[in-house]
């Protein structure tokens, strides 16, 4: 007899189930899985929209102009974005305006009242958590109007 031991059928067939049904759990989980990320995105998407629309009627009852759902959607997502992650900075942005020039006729500009309230809204609506940080960066800035 050689080194090696011959299979038999009965070990063959236990193999090829084994490896049949382990493969068929994997592709149970992957689809499983590409369920669960299909209704995670789906949720997430319900959710920006929603806040989104959210938003424009703040807005409008502000008096201020409604922004593109869709823009919103990208630009803020279901947690505000940059917005949420560091109001203070956003503020500083928002101050740090300029006349859109460059070189020597580059001169900052003083922010409108009105873009400082359509920011206020964002915060309320996508982090109101955030409401008094975003409420102390703004208290010394000298703003229009």
């Amino acid at each position: 007899m050689g080194a090696h031991a011959r299979v038999t059928d009965g070990e063959r067939r236990s193999r090829w189930i084994t490896y049949t049904a382990t493969g068929l759990l994997v592709v149970v989980v992957l689809i499983i899985m590409a369920i669960m990320w299909g209704t995670r995105t789906a949720n997430a998407t319900a959710t920006a929209q929603s806040k989104a629309k959210q938003l424009n009627e703040e807005l409008v009852a502000a008096g201020l102009s409604p922004v593109d759902p869709d823009v919103l959607t990208k630009a803020l997502g279901t947690k505000g974005g940059q917005l949420c992650a560091d109001p203070a900075g956003t503020v500083a942005k928002v101050a740090a305006l300029t006349n859109g020039a460059a070189g020597p006729g580059q001169r900052p500009i003083i922010a409108g009242q009105r873009l400082v309230e359509g920011a206020g809204l964002a915060v309320k609506v996508y982090c109101p958590d955030k409401q008094q940080q975003f409420a102390q960066a703004l208290a010394g800035l000298h703003l229009e109007g």
